[in-house]
């Protein structure tokens, strides 16, 4: 935290220092502060308190940017403003309301036409011409966020030692909330990684991460986006997005929860027994969180659809919060 350098370098370490003492990641906000620590160093430089016009030539809307990106990239000045306060420092708090509403995004559910399309154009992507594994990498991060139900953050960040090849079981450590949880892999995505961790280990013997960047260090967390979108491209027209809410990596995610969930129930599982299992395989810290899914399911078993029917959106709140 020491790369800090404008006139509120102390009140920003001292606001992370709390948030991580508290056990919460931080992560997306702590570059936000960043970003705000570098335009207040080079726009306000030696200003220490937290003005009106440094607020809000931060919240100024940029070209193009989403109002929900804009809610994300605005939280973490506003919190920084009340932290201040809390200590009797002067600092301007954006107002709430500012920039408006968040949209709530509704996650596109794939068919499997579409994901054998996308599936198909991991497995054809060109190298890159500026180095690195990439056509070895996007097809096996692809199928992991699906197959096991992670969060994209969270397969681009594991590490080599997380994979357990000879037992086919991966753990994933300190996500939401600072959990570990396992989830074990299917026979064929365990041979399926197998078979690519002997290829990549030709290129990176020593690596750390189970996915190397050319340098042998963990991608940006733009970069698995950015595969994403060339796969939707490659493999149009088989994936037809709703307008305005083009798909994302995290709807693999939202997909194979919907699969567990219509698989299990038409065997007649549980349902709080289910919900209770999803939560712990999902690394939800609150069941609230995985009765979500339960709407978004297509086909619900009838005593699941009287559950949805009964106001959930008012119940349980949309999972949009989860961190990638």
């Amino acid at each position: 935290m020491n790369r800090f350098v404008s006139g509120l370098a102390p009140q920003i370490r001292g606001l992370l220092e709390l948030k991580h003492a508290m056990g919460l990641p931080y992560e997306s906000s702590e570059r936000h502060l960043s970003a705000f620590d570098t335009m207040c160093a080079r726009r306000y430089p030696g200003q220490t308190i937290l003005s009106r016009e440094m607020a809000m030539d931060w919240a100024l809307q940029r070209p193009g940017e989403h109002v929900n990106g804009q809610i994300r990239r605005i939280t973490p000045i506003r919190q920084l403003a009340k932290h201040m306060a809390s200590l009797g420092a002067d600092a301007y708090v954006i107002p709430t309301g500012i920039p408006g509403r968040h949209i709530h995004y509704r996650p596109h559910i794939f068919s499997h036409q579409e994901l054998r399309a996308l599936f198909d154009a991991a497995d054809t992507i060109q190298m890159s011409p500026y180095g690195g594994q990439r056509q070895l990498i996007i097809p096996v991060m692809f199928r992991m966020i699906y197959c096991l139900g992670l969060r994209p953050g969270e397969a681009r960040k594991l590490h080599r030692n997380d994979v357990d090849l000879a037992h086919g079981s991966v753990l994933i450590r300190e996500s939401k909330g600072h959990k570990d949880r396992m989830v074990f892999m299917s026979p064929d995505l365990h041979a399926y990684c197998r078979r690519y961790d002997a290829a990549i280990d030709s290129y990176h013997p020593d690596r750390i991460p189970f996915f190397p960047n050319h340098h042998g260090d963990f991608y940006s967390q733009s970069t698995p986006d950015y595969w994403f979108h060339e796969l939707l491209d490659a493999a149009d027209p088989f994936i037809v997005a709703s307008p305005g809410s083009p798909p994302r990596p995290y709807d693999l995610r939202h997909v194979h929860v919907i699969e567990v969930i219509n698989r299990w129930v038409r065997a007649g599982r549980n349902p709080e027994v289910l919900v209770a299992y999803l939560s712990l395989h999902l690394g939800h810290s609150d069941t609230e969180d995985t009765w979500y899914y339960f709407h978004l399911a297509a086909d619900f078993h009838p005593e699941l659809r009287g559950i949805a029917n009964t106001n959930i959106e008012a119940r349980f709140p949309e999972a949009h919060h989860e961190i990638r």
